[in-house]
Formats: C-alpha cells, structure tokens, sequence
C-alpha cells in the first residue's frame, strides 16, 4: 500500500512539474484502480468456488461445471452417464451435482482417487459379500460437506468395490438422495 501511495505521489509530481493536464491522470488512476478491483473479484470469485468444493478435485457432490473445468467435455452414454477423463470417470449428475461416479480398475488395483469423495469423510460401517470368486466391499461414510453441497444426501454416502479375487474390477461411489435398499 505504501509502495502504491508512492509511485502515485511520485506520478502526480512529474505532472505537476511538466505542466499536464490532472483530469486525464485522475481518469487513468480510476481505471486502474477499477481494474485491480475486477481481477481481485474474479480471484475472490475462484477461491470462494474452491472452498465450496466438497472433495479436493472434482469429484462426489461437487458441479458439473467444476468437473467440466477439471476434466474437460464430457462424452455421452445414454440419456444420463457422461463420461469424463477419457471414460475414466462414469458420472450421474442430479441437477448440477455429481450423485454417482464409478471408476474401473485398468490394472486391478483400486481404481478410487481419495481426491474424489468428500475430503471430510468418515466411515460409519463396512459389509462384504463373496459370491464364487466375486467379491463386494460396501462401505457406508458420512460428510458434512456433501450435507451442504446435497441437503437431500443428509451427508451420506456408498463406496461399493467390486472385486474378482484380490483384483479390483470398479469402485462405485454414490450419494443418491433417498435411495431405498
């Protein structure tokens, strides 16, 4: 702040000694003062829009514009899926928020980045179900964060991993409001 009262003191000192004109220096000075203003908005803007992300990339819970702005177009699978990431991520959106994503392990590892579900989150429980040589993981989780971005989930939240042996074949996480069992 001190540097800036300087340089203007320092401006408006050269004009007074060459004679100009002070309405023309008062009119850029609030021009440029207008545009420092727009580019501290436009960074407020952005940093308020992070903050209200529920997980720390894109992910469950968070806007279709965010994951647009993350991982590009989507690509269309029927009326509801878009694909993101190359087919990497299988979303359903409710409105504007990411409800269902399933992820599919290439190398049968897990396939789940813990960037994409609510950075808050806490597991309340944990289920299997072994069927021959398949395998299912469900694991219920609570977020205060998906609460505020999706009042309806009330917080919660499924991670289900599908698993042929010891090798993953998809995780699927989902928060879809009032869903019965």
């Amino acid at each position: 702040m001190k540097r800036t009262v300087a340089i203007l003191m320092a401006v408006l000192t050269m004009f007074l000694i060459a004679g100009c004109d002070m309405g023309s220096t008062a009119t850029q000075k609030n021009s440029t003062q207008q545009g420092q203003q727009d580019t501290k908005n436009t960074q407020s803007s952005k940093t308020a829009a992070r903050q209200a992300v529920v997980c720390e990339l894109p992910g469950l819970g968070d806007t279709r514009t965010a994951w647009t702005a993350e991982w590009g177009s989507p690509t269309a699978q029927g009326d509801t899926i878009r694909l993101f990431n190359n087919g990497a991520y299988k979303t359903i959106f409710d409105g504007d928020k990411a409800i269902t994503i399933t992820f599919a392990s290439k190398d049968g590892k897990n396939p789940l980045p813990e960037t994409m579900v609510p950075k808050d989150g806490k597991k309340l429980s944990e289920s299997s179900k072994k069927t021959g040589d398949s395998k299912m993981v469900v694991q219920k989780w609570h977020s205060d964060l998906l609460a505020a971005a999706i009042p309806e989930t009330k917080g919660n939240y499924t991670i289900m991993q599908h698993m042929e042996g010891t090798a993953y074949t998809n995780v699927t996480v989902d928060c879809t409001p009032n869903l019965s069992k």
